[in-house]
C-alpha cells in the first residue's frame, strides 16, 4: 500500500466519522442563569490579597537594603 492509498482511506474514515457530528443541529440557547457571574466579594479578596503581596515584597525589600547598608558601612 502506497502513502497515497492510505491517506485516501483515512479521508474517507474521517468523512464517515464526521458524518453523524456534522449533521446534528443545536438551536437551544443557554439560559441567563448558566452564564458565569463576577462576584464582588472575589474581586475585593484579590484586591486585598495583591496589597498584601505588594506589602510583603516592599518589606523584604527594605529589609535587604537594610541588610546590605549594614554589611557594606
Amino acid at each position: 500500500m502506497n502513502f497515497r492509498e492510505q491517506g485516501e482511506t483515512n479521508e474517507e474514515r474521517a468523512a464517515g466519522q464526521g458524518d453523524a457530528v456534522s449533521q446534528v443541529e443545536t438551536t437551544e440557547k443557554l439560559s441567563e442563569g448558566e452564564q458565569p457571574r463576577t462576584s464582588l466579594f472575589a474581586i475585593c479578596w484579590l484586591g486585598i490579597a495583591a496589597i498584601a503581596m505588594l506589602g510583603w515584597i516592599c518589606a523584604l525589600g527594605w529589609l535587604a537594603w537594610r541588610l546590605a547598608n549594614w554589611a557594606l558601612f
